[in-house]
């Protein structure tokens, strides 16, 4: 899914790489001509420099230990990738950011978090895509700088582009999401909080999208 956002270009820097699979595949398959695998920890730039090596693209991915963009030159990459955090470790990094054109984010938490932060600060979401892993389901952000329109809190929480392109798993993504706040709900103490009608208002706004699958 990662992936399948990123566009074809000279060089990507893959922010947090872990085991750098991302990048091995980016290379393989002719995506980016260079991959710049970077991440805070050694041990997982020594697994990924095995992986580097085993797939035989040691002369298209470079491993760099590197906390976010510190290690990447200003203009060095076209395309950045930061995968595998939450949203608010995301908005950090990226307020560093070295001169990319195209940004490829995936959260594993603070969705609408990050999105508000890309709206507030100069980024466009321009394509978003979600896919399915067992029971997990997880979205990603194709962004580029630019002058992005407001969103509603339920296009901050589930995508304004998933949204309004409705790709197949969209209302089982929903569906999905819709089950993360009725076990907020069920576990919330407080009878009356504003915490806990912001999250009314959300499971409202689900059951509004699931009503449009059910309407044709």
């Amino acid at each position: 899914m990662i992936a399948s956002l990123v566009p074809e270009c000279a060089s990507v820097c893959d922010i947090g790489t872990d085991h750098a699979y991302v990048a091995i595949y980016l290379a393989k398959k002719g995506i980016a001509q260079k991959v710049i695998a970077a991440d805070i920890k050694k041990g997982p730039l020594m697994q990924a420099e095995k992986n580097i090596t085993l797939f035989e693209v040691e002369g298209k991915v470079e491993t760099r230990l590197s906390n976010g963009f510190e290690k990447i030159s200003e203009g060095e990459t076209e395309c950045a990738i930061i995968a595998g955090m939450g949203g608010e470790t995301i908005a950090e990094i990226l307020a560093s950011e070295k001169g990319c054109k195209y940004f490829v984010l995936q959260m594993q938490t603070g969705h609408s978090f990050l999105r508000e932060y890309l709206i507030k600060n100069g980024y466009v979401i321009c394509d978003e895509a979600v896919c399915r892993e067992d029971r997990k389901m997880y979205t990603a952000i194709f962004a580029m700088r630019g002058e992005g329109k407001k969103l509603t809190d339920a296009e901050k929480e589930i995508g304004p582009v998933l949204i309004a392109k409705k790709p197949p798993l969209f209302y089982d993504y929903v569906r999905y999401r819709l089950y993360e706040i009725d076990t907020i709900l069920k576990n919330m103490k407080d009878s009356v909080s504003e915490k806990k009608a912001h999250f009314l208002y959300l499971k409202d706004e689900y059951e509004k999208l699931l009503k449009e699958e059910q309407n044709g």
